[in-house]
């Protein structure tokens, strides 16, 4: 069973922690200024590489799955490519290839939404119930770990980072088995007595490199043109076929 889901979880890594100081913060509000401080490191054009593993809370040591990925983010342009699936976005569209199946999934660009995704993030780490917030630095590296309302969706949340850079350099994070389990039944699915209640996801960040803001990269003209209101493969791509997930999709 593949448990590890290919949703766009790295892109929430990004969304971290900057000022330390070794305290505890149970404030949410001064917990967001900190997340916010720190949203300026990834403005900035970079590339990087990412790997997600998979193990039980009750087995730790026993990684049961792991994908391996890579990053490129450009302001509200980004790539995105993990196992089998590849995904492309710009201030118009999000391309989303699943190369197994040769599907091509276009959808409206997030970055047409004027939601603030910081203040999404507030709500949705609100409902999930923050109960504590520990800032720490050892050496080269800072660490915070956030800790979650017992019984819910989420137990706690623990991110390195690169004290010099920003860089995110790991995340682990204790989640309810049952989110992992999208593609069987999800929240309602029955979680097998080997997996446990709580699963370990870690992901690991690494060579990051400054990335060209060359536009070309994002562009979305390499995958699709449009014939009338059709949506059409190009060539380099015309053993795919086309689903719009936008009604208004233009």
């Amino acid at each position: 069973m593949n448990v590890l889901r290919t949703g766009f979880i790295a892109l929430c890594s990004l969304v971290v922690l900057h000022k330390a100081s070794a305290q505890e913060v149970n404030d949410t509000a001064k917990l967001f200024i900190e997340m916010k401080a720190l949203q300026g490191v990834y403005k900035q054009p970079l590339s990087f590489d990412v790997r997600y593993t998979y193990a039980s809370e009750l087995h730790p040591e026993a990684v049961l799955d792991s994908l391996s990925g890579h990053m490129e983010i450009a302001g509200n342009r980004y790539y995105y490519q993990l196992a089998n699936t590849e995904m492309t976005a710009n201030e118009k569209y999000v391309i989303t290839l699943f190369k197994e199946d040769k599907i091509m999934y276009l959808s409206k660009s997030m970055s047409q939404n004027t939601a603030d995704p910081l203040e999404q993030m507030r709500v949705s780490m609100k409902t999930a119930g923050v109960t504590r917030c520990a800032v720490a630095e050892k050496g080269k590296v800072k660490t915070i770990t956030v800790g979650f309302k017992e019984g819910g969706p989420y137990k706690e949340l623990q991110m390195d980072f690169e004290k010099s850079s920003g860089y995110l350099l790991s995340m682990r994070y204790i989640l309810k088995t049952t989110m992992l389990m999208e593609s069987t039944g999800g929240a309602n699915a029955e979680v097998p007595a080997e997996y446990g209640e709580y699963a370990i996801v870690q992901s690991y960040y690494n060579n990051y490199k400054q990335l060209s803001p060359d536009a070309n990269q994002f562009d979305n003209t390499k995958f699709f043109y449009k014939e009338g209101s059709e949506f059409k493969p190009t060539t380099a791509y015309n053993e795919y076929k086309i689903f719009v997930g936008s009604p208004d999709l233009q």
